[in-house]
């Protein structure tokens, strides 16, 4: 299950709740882009940065197509407002 973080939500902190409770280190601070990076290769689909998501800028979908679906009804839902 890949994840989404929604740039215009998350806030990009060097202490991120998110990045510091997922054990397989897929969401990580990027010191040299100064914001969160995702690597779906290390990614468990656990969920668990969802759930510590302050801001709630992280999404969970089932597989690829659901992702791009959902990024797409965010991106019309930002252009309306």
């Amino acid at each position: 299950m890949p994840i989404y973080v929604d740039p215009d939500i998350c806030d990009n902190s060097k202490d991120c709740p998110a990045a510091s409770y997922c054990v397989p280190l897929a969401l990580e601070f990027d010191n040299e882009k100064g914001k969160i990076a995702y690597d779906k290769s290390k990614c468990k689909s656990c969920g668990t940065c969802v759930h510590h998501c302050g801001p709630g800028a992280i999404y969970l979908a089932k597989d690829d197509e659901e992702l791009e679906m959902l990024v797409e009804e965010l991106n019309k839902l930002k252009e309306m407002g």
